[in-house]
């Protein structure tokens, strides 16, 4: 090629329009010297690119060309690839060639470095035909692997979860028999499958609540009836233990009901038909009196919570007191009743209190052997309005402390084999409690300032007060 020569312009613009290139394409080239200083150009640029030769661009350019330095210290052909940037997104892809200028002695003379449109990044070569066909393909792809994707997406995704969530809201309703479809084996199938097992776990689980709670049913109503069983049971033994008092008590009015037919019997002119028959109709009304009485308390009952009434606590009291006082041998017990003023209604079982008190009262009268003063005091305490308290107290020796700890055991008694149960005052016990109220011993050393007495055992009862307007 030789050094170029002032008077010939372009010189070496004239050589590189002369070199035969593929018919329809656009290359660019750029020949310079062996210090990578452009000196001529040919073609088109690509985008960034400047083609004069004097400016800075097109030689700082060249300088990046790793191509060209490596043709240059190797003095061979390299190719390579080279991408314009227009902007962020918009770029084209170029291949490159570099190769050294060599003279017929070998001696570096020029570089020479072309350049060739490829495409745009990520695309390869392209026809801007295409670009509709292309864009038109981009929609209809992206179109369908939308619609594929949600396919896919709602059948392996949403589904198990829409049934994971209906069955989690089913087991929080009780449902413990729902099943979830076998899932895809991924971790929504996994999922699926820990929730049958735990529906499953939970319904054998409630299964065997189920058999506990109808064995729970059926030991609580054996329970129940064998503690009605034992409540009558313990009434039945206070009965007996009344019945000879009582049978003394009705045997007096019937020697006299006795002797009073006798004479009328002998009056044939009807002269002590008058005084006799209304001392006999005393008599019996006595009689029937006293039994009734013994009958009311023997009567069986069940003490529910539906039984429960409003009544007024001098009552059973009287009811109780009367039963005692008709027996023979508690001839010598004597009663102080007191009961406060406009003392409210309890709210309980009247019956069952009346057995509580009477089997109070005869424990009393024994402890004070048949003969002392039993006080009851029926009140209502300033800061428990809510309840009616009774205290029974007697003049007996009392009930040591170490004694006093097991009283309301089943079966301790003080008593001697043969002589008490041990369930009288259990028995109370279990009936307050299920009126809603209270029994329990108190120690003299522990009676309060407005308490009756200092001595004798002293039993303290409680009753709610009933609710205004309760029937």
């Amino acid at each position: 090629l030789g050094a170029p020569r002032p008077d010939r312009p372009r010189p070496w613009a004239d050589a590189l329009a002369a070199v035969e290139m593929p018919s329809g394409s656009r290359p660019f080239i750029v020949l310079a010297t062996s210090s990578m200083v452009p000196v001529a150009t040919y073609g088109t640029a690509p985008a960034g690119v400047p083609v004069d030769v004097r400016d800075p661009a097109l030689a700082a350019w060249l300088l990046e060309a790793v191509d060209l330095r490596e043709a240059l210290a190797n003095r061979s052909v390299v190719r390579s690839e080279w991408r314009s940037r227009e902007s962020l997104l918009v770029g084209s892809l170029h291949a490159t060639a570099s190769a050294p200028v060599l003279d017929l002695n070998g001696r570096l003379m020029a570089v020479v470095r072309v350049t060739m449109p490829v495409g745009i990044p990520l695309v390869g070569p392209l026809d801007r035909r295409t670009l509709p066909v292309l864009g038109l393909t981009a929609l209809l792809s992206a179109v369908g692997m939308g619609v594929f994707g949600y396919v896919l997406f709602r059948r392996r995704i949403l589904r198990p979860i829409e049934a994971l969530e209906k069955g989690t809201r089913k087991l929080a309703e009780g449902r413990f028999d729902v099943r979830l479809e076998a899932g895809a084996s991924n971790e929504l199938g996994a999922v699926a499958r820990q929730f049958d097992e735990l529906a499953a776990a939970l319904e054998s689980y409630r299964a065997q609540n189920e058999k506990q709670l109808a064995d729970l049913r059926r030991i609580n109503e054996d329970l129940s009836r064998t503690r009605s069983e034992l409540v009558f049971a313990e009434k039945m033994a206070t009965v007996g233990r009344l019945a000879s008092g009582v049978a003394h008590e009705v045997g007096n009015p019937l020697a006299a009901i006795i002797g009073f037919v006798e004479l009328l019997t002998e009056d044939d002119d009807r002269v002590l038909s008058a005084d006799l028959l209304p001392r006999i109709r005393h008599e019996l009304d006595r009689i029937n009196h006293i039994i009734s009485e013994l009958l009311s308390y023997a009567r069986p009952t069940s003490g529910t919570v539906h039984e429960l009434k409003r009544f007024h606590i001098a009552d059973p009291l009287q009811a109780a007191r009367r039963l005692i006082e008709v027996q023979r041998r508690f001839a010598d017990v004597r009663f102080d009743e007191q009961i406060e003023d406009d003392l409210p209604l309890a709210f309980g079982h009247e019956q069952r209190l009346q057995q509580v008190l009477l089997n109070l009262f005869v424990n009393a009268a024994e402890a004070m052997d048949r003969g002392g003063r039993i006080r009851t005091r029926a009140f209502r305490q300033e800061d428990r309005p809510d309840v009616v308290q009774i205290e029974v107290q007697d003049e007996g020796p009392g009930i040591p402390p170490p004694v006093a700890l097991h009283v309301f055991e089943p079966f301790f008694t003080t008593r001697e084999v043969g002589k008490g149960t041990g369930l009288g005052l259990s028995v109370s016990l279990r009936l307050m409690e299920g009126m809603g109220g209270s029994l329990s011993f108190r120690q003299p050393d522990h009676a309060p300032a407005d308490s009756m007495m200092a001595g004798g055992a002293t039993f303290v009862l409680t009753l709610p007060v009933a609710p205004v307007g309760d029937p």
